[in-house]
């Protein structure tokens, strides 16, 4: 055996000895892969549990199984889901469905566990720190094939470099080049791995987002109904006190007040969950802002200087009324970020845009577009802020001052007329609102 190890020339030794450390490195980077994999998906799965859990509560505290089935069946979309499940507090199923494998009928604690090709995570329906019930997702594993896959692929590729290390020992310029490659390999390993994590990012916010939606516009329909009821009532009322109405009149009409003010709440609630009735008509948002100029210099004040940038021919279809409420929205809450005053600028412009604009989530599509454009010279926003700026009931104004509704009413409206919506913003640098606007075709 010793003489045999020594007919073998020094090169052929160490590419022998540089194979097998590529083969352990391969074998412990494949182990690592593995449980990466395994570790992120059981993240993921666990976070779009949370948010289900978070979403059913009401559902399964009134043991609404249409309600439930509704908000399971939005987890349909996703592909890497087998099943999804709402249990009662007592483990009784109550919504759910499944791709493969058979949900269990009863599920009464947290867990995780793993069978054959799949994971199931449980996690906690709680309402008030009281646990109400169970919701169950299962997701699959790694297939079987898919990893005999990657370990035949990295033997081979294991065995094709040993070869190359064997013919390219004598040459030190050549496994210069080969390093440079794998570095090459190893960027574009990274840049996919941050764009997969940027997309589930943006997948599970989409996934919050559209919950919310749901949630909210159901619940503003419904107050929304109760209101009518109230406000009828209060007119019947005052039609049968008749002479005697005067004595009242002052606390019905603060009734009437507060209703107004709470149907306004419920109509900036749907706007946000995109279900508010719109009446689109063709608009130019150039004459649009012009005649709201002096209506933003009253509502602004005098401390701010307010500049008008009105070059956008083109028309597109929206609701005027809805369009007027965002365009003073905006231009009260660039006033509020610069209670020292500044400088406002409305702006209009045609745009032909091929790609999305940064941060643009859902699908985008290209063409022409109208922006509208409310640019302030205010504090600015924190990155985490602007992150957070159109999710509804978010505010950074005191106790009191705001509702957390403004923005996401625009997202609202703006989305549900087919545009989109971009905050540019930055500490110190002010704060650039703008909205592009689909070009009515038919004008064009």
């Amino acid at each position: 055996m010793m003489r045999a190890a020594r007919d073998f020339s020094p090169s052929v030794i160490a590419a022998l000895v540089a194979a097998a450390v590529l083969l352990a490195a391969g074998v412990l980077m494949a182990v690592y892969e593995e449980q990466l994999y395994s570790s992120q998906q059981v993240r993921a799965v666990r976070e779009q549990a949370q948010i289900l859990a978070g979403s059913v509560s009401a559902a399964v505290v009134f043991d609404d199984h249409n309600a439930a089935q509704e908000y399971v069946d939005a987890l349909r979309v996703n592909p890497e889901l087998e099943g999804a499940g709402i249990y009662g507090a007592h483990g009784q199923f109550i919504a759910g469905f499944a791709r493969g494998t058979r949900l269990p009928a009863l599920v009464t604690q947290s867990r995780t566990s793993i069978g054959q090709g799949y994971i199931d995570i449980a996690v906690p329906v709680n309402q008030n720190a009281d646990q109400v019930g169970i919701v169950l997702l299962r997701a699959v594993t790694e297939p079987p094939e898919r990893r005999i896959a990657r370990y035949a692929g990295l033997i081979l590729l294991v065995t094709m470099g040993a070869l190359v290390i064997a013919v390219l020992s004598f040459s030190q310029a050549a496994l210069s080049r080969r390093a440079q490659e794998l570095a090459g390999v190893n960027r574009r390993l990274h840049e996919e791995m941050e764009e997969r994590r940027k997309t589930e990012e943006a997948l599970r916010q989409s996934h919050k987002m559209e919950a919310i939606g749901q949630l909210s516009g159901g619940i503003a329909h419904d107050f929304n109904n109760l209101i009518m009821i109230v406000k009828g009532n209060l007119r019947l009322l005052k039609r049968k006190l008749g002479a005697q109405a005067e004595q009242a009149d002052t606390y019905i009409a603060s009734a009437d007040e507060a209703l107004d003010r709470a149907a306004h709440l419920t109509q900036r609630i749907l706007a946000f969950s995109r279900r508010q009735p719109l009446t689109p008509q063709r608009v130019n948002l150039s004459t649009l802002a012009q005649g709201l100029s002096e209506l933003i210099r009253h509502s602004v004040g005098e401390k701010v200087e307010i500049t008008l940038r009105l070059t956008a021919s083109w028309s597109t279809l929206c609701d005027i009324n809805q369009m007027e409420n965002v365009v003073l929205n905006l231009a009260i809450n660039a006033r509020d970020a610069m209670p020292d005053g500044g400088r406002l600028v409305v702006e209009t412009r045609d745009v032909t845009l091929t790609g999305a604009p940064a941060d643009v989530e859902g699908e985008f599509v290209p063409g022409d577009y109208v922006a509208l454009a409310v640019i302030d010279t205010g504090s600015g926003m924190p990155e985490e802020v602007r992150r957070r700026a159109v999710d509804p009931f978010f505010t950074t104004k005191p106790q009191g001052k705001g509702t957390g509704l403004g923005l996401s009413m625009t997202f609202g409206f703006v989305r549900q007329s087919g545009g989109y919506l971009v905050i540019d913003s930055a500490p110190g640098k002010g704060t650039a609102i703008t909205i592009l606007m689909p070009r009515d075709q038919e004008v064009a």
